[in-house]
């Protein structure tokens, strides 16, 4: 892959958020990985983490550098994917790391990007210098909360105090990149399929396909286990016929991770007791018996992916290159081995024993008969979706949408739009229209990390905000649209710098 400069422009040091880009970054050249999933070839991408700043970069991504040069001599390794501020601010650059990964590899790099503590400045940097290394392969995260955030602070009026920092939401990101760029970018963008309530679930998939309105190119998932989930999202994809790849995100956990999976080391992840209890018997085992049982659920679940429709897997947690080599061949083996839907059904069911992966009581699925033998994809004719209903709206957030969206509407005057502007969200950014309208007009100063576009994918199995606080402030804004039978204005596209 070439590594040339294609560099046409540097990032504008404007401090202005809506000041436009006066020239655009160039990103030409082939790029294999967009060709392969357009193609329909199954990818396989191997993710690394961008390190802490506690060590050397060199010294740090030692291990990183010698599974690139591994997947080098791997022609069935599609590329791979570099993280950024997974679980802090204090990391070393993502362009960095990627383009270590590239040049080493030879092969494509996907870049993730987290809006965690940062704006459009730094977003505009960093694409200035993707595209001096020719790295193509992009995708914006919002990011988890900020280990800097303080979740316990509020306002005089109970508000959560707002981060400094900030957190640059992924809808807004895409508009940037698609506004800030030329050639043959590809963009991706993440859904998290794994909630179980109904509310966050179809917040991930309206923000979603507002993602897609707004420019992704494919989308990438969170990491989990439970295959129905993975099922349903392959499914609400197929009935709205959205065309794009789908990547899913796949985790092999080691000893040490399984003892910490209730910790909180991995943002938006969740488990059932159930499944945490089958880990823990896993991993009492010697070393070697736990990494089979790690290796053979891998395997399964990158097949069942293959057969549901994804273009591709990303596999997380491989730390060495023994450990890259044992996943790539039960990875190959479980390939070749399931062939049809229904044997594959059968031998995930038999290896669980028919667990339930819910990690709450009565969890909600969007569809009533997934992982059936007889079913592998969408068919209106005979797969049901799950009866749901939608949250009641509170009475001032129903009374204050229905006012804000009478006083600011086009055409009425600013001495009537200023100080309702200010009634409603006070002296802060959130007051532009644009922000109330994404939100059905409520403040996005009540989210803590002031989001206006749609959900994050942080928040707990019952639908808890992460920041532990009370529900997801998107709860309330899902709840106003539906009463005003506006459900699809939360899937709308945005025009880009607006």
């Amino acid at each position: 892959m070439s590594r040339t400069s294609k560099t046409e422009s540097t990032p504008s040091g404007a401090g202005a958020s809506r000041a436009p880009l006066q020239l655009k970054m160039n990103f030409s050249g082939e790029n294999p990985l967009a060709e392969a999933l357009k193609t329909g070839k199954f990818v396989l991408l191997v993710e690394q983490n961008a390190p802490g700043l506690a060590q050397p970069f060199d010294a740090a991504m030692a291990l990183a550098s010698g599974i690139a040069r591994r997947i080098a001599d791997l022609p069935h390794v599609s590329g791979l994917v570099a993280t950024d501020r997974l679980r802090s601010e204090d990391s070393h650059d993502p362009v960095d790391t990627a383009t270590l990964l590239a040049d080493t590899s030879g092969k494509p790099c996907v870049m993730i990007l987290s809006g965690k503590g940062a704006n459009r400045d730094r977003f505009r940097d960093c694409l200035a210098r993707a595209a001096s290394h020719n790295l193509r392969n992009l995708l914006p995260v919002t990011g988890d909360r900020s280990d800097k955030h303080d979740p316990f602070k509020r306002t005089a009026t109970g508000r959560p105090v707002p981060y400094p920092g900030g957190y640059f939401d992924s809808v807004d990101s895409l508009r940037l990149i698609r506004g800030a760029t030329t050639g043959q970018v590809f963009v991706g963008a993440g859904v998290n399929p794994f909630k179980y309530n109904a509310p966050d679930q179809y917040l991930q998939y309206y923000k979603m396909l507002r993602k897609l309105a707004v420019g992704a190119d494919f989308f990438m998932t969170h990491a989990g286990w439970d295959m129905k989930k993975f099922q349903e999202l392959q499914w609400f994809l197929q009935m709205r016929e959205v065309q794009a790849p789908v990547i899913a995100r796949l985790m092999l956990l080691n000893t040490d991770d399984i003892q910490r999976i209730h910790e909180g080391l991995f943002p938006g992840v969740h488990v059932s007791r159930l499944f945490a209890a089958a880990l823990q018997r896993e991993s009492n085992f010697n070393a070697n018996q736990c990494l089979a049982s790690q290796l053979h659920r891998l395997g399964l679940q990158a097949a069942g992916c293959r057969l549901m429709g994804y273009s591709g897997v990303n596999f997380i947690g491989i730390r060495d290159v023994k450990t890259l080599d044992m996943v790539l061949g039960k990875v190959e083996e479980s390939l070749k081995q399931y062939q049809t839907w229904s044997e594959w059904v059968a031998a995930w069911n038999e290896y669980h024993n028919f667990m339930e992966f819910t990690p709450v009581s009565g969890g909600f699925y969007a569809f009533t008969n997934l992982l059936d033998p007889e079913k592998q994809y969408y068919d209106a004719a005979t797969c049901a979706m799950a009866g749901h209903p939608w949250p009641e709206p509170r009475s001032g957030d129903r009374w204050r949408s229905c006012a804000l969206r009478l006083l600011l509407r086009p055409g009425v005057p600013e001495w009537v739009t200023s100080p309702a502007r200010f009634l409603a969200c006070g002296n802060c950014p959130a007051g532009k229209d644009c922000a109330f309208r994404h939100a059905e007009f409520l403040c996005p100063r009540d989210c803590p990390k002031g989001l206006a576009t749609g959900a994050c994918g942080g928040s707990t199995p019952d639908g808890t905000c992460e920041f532990g606080h009370a529900p997801c402030f998107f709860h309330r804004v899902l709840a106003v649209a539906a009463a005003r039978g506006e459900l699809d204005s939360l899937e709308t596209g945005l025009a880009t710098g607006e």
